[in-house]
């Protein structure tokens, strides 16, 4: 549910936790936003299930089974930061703030929650100091299922966009987030990733 700066910030983060220079892990981080490019909905690319009382959730066990249970690579490690990023972002920032608004109020809200994530970008790239390598990433990848590997080209261009108009909004006022909520999360998310990767003999 994150934007591809925050992606891309998390990524980064945790491999300079790692001291990793592997950039195949940035792509996997940001591979299963490439719905978007195969115009595809995000439920098999984010591998969404819903549980007994409809609500929506990220299976990482059936991720965790179906492609780290034998070789956990950069690229799927970085896929599977994605998505745990993703269920921090829904349980944190979703439910919390959109999931339950009546309508009008709802679909105000989305709207104010992806400007935000523009008036975000250059922030983000101004706080933690990112940036992008100087040649497109151009780093092996795993063949997957629910997207399109070819198409992750696409993305990065897209990122690549991001960055060039980092500028644009990010003096702008927030409508709906909170910047210190934010980078709390981001940090949150990064040390979970982390964790949860240590802990499984991942990394």
């Amino acid at each position: 549910m994150g934007s591809r700066v925050m992606h891309f910030a998390i990524s980064t983060r945790i491999l300079r936790e790692i001291n990793l220079a592997d950039e195949s892990f940035i792509l996997g981080g940001m591979a299963p936003d490439v719905c978007k490019n195969m115009n595809a909905a995000k439920s098999a690319s984010h591998f969404i299930k819903i549980d007994g009382n409809g609500l929506a959730f990220v299976d990482l066990e059936g991720f965790r089974a179906k492609y780290l249970s034998s070789a956990a690579n950069p690229f799927l490690l970085g896929y599977y930061s994605h998505l745990i990023s993703d269920q921090i972002w829904v349980d944190e920032i979703y439910m919390k703030k959109i999931k339950w608004l009546p309508q009008p109020q709802k679909k105000k809200a989305q709207a104010q929650y992806y400007r935000d994530f523009w008036k975000l970008n250059g922030k983000l790239i101004q706080h933690y100091k990112l940036s992008l390598p100087i040649q497109p990433i151009e780093q092996q990848v795993s063949a997957m299922d629910e997207i399109q590997v070819d198409l992750l080209p696409e993305l990065w261009k897209d990122l690549l966009f991001d960055f060039d108009h980092r500028h644009d909004a990010m003096n702008e006022p927030l409508e709906l987030l909170d910047w210190q909520e934010v980078v709390d999360l981001l940090e949150l998310t990064v040390s979970t990733c982390l964790s949860d990767m240590k802990e499984k003999r991942y990394i």
